[in-house]
């Protein structure tokens, strides 16, 4: 009687695990997007200030977020369900930290950005927005030989494969990755 209940107590608990496996596995984040929007279209960001290339990394940054999120399709249509414009609107690069010595041992880049999703079935925006972020650097220091994880991935030095050239450039790409992940991050919970 004993090994007869733990014998379907067994078999309930095994049907539970498995049901509740494919249930998770198949959860997905474009389920909190409005059912009218299957595709996006991000032209290049406006760049309202001098560093120059910042619009280019930006819109791919984003485009490559939303790409490894798998949750809208891409389109070049900016007629499509909707449509993601943005400006970089400031920068500034300036001292950060100091030495003993009273010497600047870091520098900050920041970046802000004023973005919108727009539905284009109504013209409405999902959000319309301003993101910030920031990426610090040294002039003195070789960001592959460092000790630092520069690029906030886990990763140190000759271990990371993007964790090497000019400082203030990785510091730039920091900036931009993570406001492409904070705007992705806004896509996701906008629902």
């Amino acid at each position: 009687m004993i090994m007869g209940l733990k014998k379907r107590l067994t078999k309930i608990a095994s049907i539970n695990l498995v049901l509740l496996l494919f249930g998770c596995a198949y959860y997905s984040m474009s389920g909190s997007i409005p059912a009218n929007i299957n595709n996006v279209a991000i032209p290049l960001f406006n760049n309202e200030t001098v560093e120059f290339e910042l619009s280019e990394k930006l819109t791919s940054g984003i485009i490559q977020e939303i790409s490894s999120q798998n949750i809208l399709r891409i389109t070049n249509d900016t007629n499509g369900d909707s449509i993601i414009n943005g400006s970089i609107t400031s920068v500034s690069d300036g001292p950060y930290a100091f030495n003993s010595n009273e010497k600047v041992s870091e520098y900050r880049f920041s970046l802000s950005v004023k973005v919108s999703w727009i539905d284009n079935s109504d013209d409405s925006a999902f959000f319309d927005k301003t993101f910030s972020a920031f990426g610090t650097y040294s002039i003195d220091n070789d960001p592959s030989s460092d000790g630092l994880d520069n690029d906030d991935d886990g990763i140190i030095d000759e271990d990371d494969s993007d964790e090497f050239g000019d400082s203030r450039e990785l510091a730039i790409n920091v900036a931009i990755n993570k406001i492409a992940v904070d705007i992705v991050n806004t896509v996701l919970s906008t629902w």
